[in-house]
């Protein structure tokens, strides 16, 4: 197989193209496909693990040791297998995000009915607030497990702008808090 065909390299190409984050530096080892990558001042670590069909906290330690190493921001972890449940449990503590083997393998931003999505900035929250008269937890609910949050990489309490084009409405905007 050439880089880049299996469904685990392709999950992580989409993560890594809508998270605008940049390749620094790639180790292969095996099955394993470790992603040095930054965005602006920041820097994460992306580990992609080929062909496991459980993935445990192991995996999930050693991305971690990777981080504190590194000094990244976070990590993220990309299979395609069952992760178990002290590795589900034990990453958001230990600082990563578990993608998961749901998380569709084509590009459903192409798709004619997925509008564009982004996460709003700090100032545009802020505007949102003000211009709606509403706290951010009062605008409709988007689950951080949603496709659209987990590649963009929303976090609970980021707020996503949804730009959607139709012959009627013309170009409308909605905003979505994430939960």
């Amino acid at each position: 197989m050439s880089k880049g065909d299996t469904v685990e390299e392709k999950r992580a190409a989409l993560i890594r193209k809508y998270r605008k984050l940049k390749i620094d530096k790639e180790e292969r080892e095996g099955d394993i496909i470790t992603l040095y990558l930054s965005r602006g001042d920041e820097t994460f670590i992306m580990r992609v693990l080929l062909n496991q069909p459980t993935i445990g906290i192991a995996y999930v330690r050693d991305l971690q040791a990777l981080i504190k190493e590194a000094e990244a921001r976070k990590g993220i972890l990309v299979g395609n297998g069952k992760y178990t449940y002290s590795a589900k449990s034990s990453a958001p503590r230990l600082g990563v995000e578990l993608i998961p083997p749901t998380l569709p393998v084509f590009d459903i931003f192409e798709h004619k009915l997925v509008p564009k999505a982004e996460i709003a900035s700090g100032e545009e929250k802020k505007k949102l607030v003000e211009a709606y008269h509403a706290q951010p937890y009062q605008f409709p609910w988007m689950l951080v497990t949603d496709p659209v949050s987990i590649i963009l990489g929303a976090e609970p309490g980021d707020i996503i702008k949804i730009t959607a084009e139709s012959e009627t409405a013309g170009i409308t905007e909605s905003y979505r808090y994430v939960v």
